[in-house]
């Protein structure tokens, strides 16, 4: 009599094997996830290297947030150019931002791995990906960009973020929209905004201001719940200024 799978066996066979590949899959997805977080850090690092790099340069000054200039408004991530139409077609010249000369030989670490911009729910503000790091504005002078932070005045550069993980929740600008809230890359952290994007196993990744990354978890209670699968909040209270300053 010739040996042969029962059909019990067989069912076993296929669960164990289905099982295997779940498995294979979860640990494959967490090698990854640690792979881009990593990435992230390092990227981080060495935009904590360029900013030292232009404080050296430029009297120990951070530089503005934003600025209006002849040529266009300019960012810390570039400058914006042309009269402004819709969200998704506006131009920026990323070579002009502040950071470019210091950064230039080492490019795209100024966007984070883990912003999935290949997701329907992603909204550009620019014409294509910009920069995937909010900046701690109350360093570059705030909305207007005046009065910019000198290193020697921040007494705990240790617990003062300067760069992290930021995304926003857009349900004002198509094609976002009330019923189809969208994500967008974001450039502002302050003491009142739902802008940190915790896209590293719920946490987010930040640059403080003598050079060192780690990660922070969400501020219970101030959690953005408008897309699922995207964890958007505050690091401290509303209204705290805790890490800024």
């Amino acid at each position: 009599m010739k040996n042969a799978f029962t059909l019990l066996e067989l069912l076993v066979t296929v669960m164990i094997i289905a099982v295997l590949a779940l498995v294979s899959a979860a640990v494959f997805s967490s090698v990854k996830q640690s792979a881009y977080n990593a990435r992230c850090v390092a990227g981080l690092s060495q935009l904590g290297l360029a900013t030292q790099l232009y404080l050296n340069d430029n009297n120990n000054r951070y530089f503005p947030f934003v600025e209006n200039t002849r040529q266009g408004k300019l960012w810390y991530f570039g400058l914006e150019t042309g009269n402004f139409t819709q969200e998704g077609e506006r131009q920026l010249d990323a070579s002009a931002g502040p950071l470019y000369p210091y950064i230039q030989s080492i490019g795209l670490i100024e966007q984070c791995p883990c912003f999935n911009y290949q997701s329907a729910k992603w909204k550009p503000k620019f014409n294509g990906a910009s920069w995937g790091y909010g900046y701690n504005w109350f360093l570059g002078g705030g909305p207007s960009g005046k009065n910019c932070v000198y290193r020697s005045s921040i007494t705990h550069p240790a617990s003062v973020v300067v760069f992290g993980d930021c995304a926003q929740v857009n349900t004002f600008q198509l094609p976002a929209s009330p019923a189809n809230p969208m994500l967008e890359e974001f450039y502002i952290i302050n003491e009142r905004d739902r802008t940190i994007h915790f896209r590293h196993h719920n946490r987010a990744n930040f640059l403080f201001a003598d050079g060192h990354v780690d990660s922070l978890p969400l501020e219970p209670g101030t959690e953005d719940q408008r897309i699922n699968g995207e964890t958007i909040g505050r690091i401290a209270p509303a209204g705290s200024f805790k890490y800024l300053r």
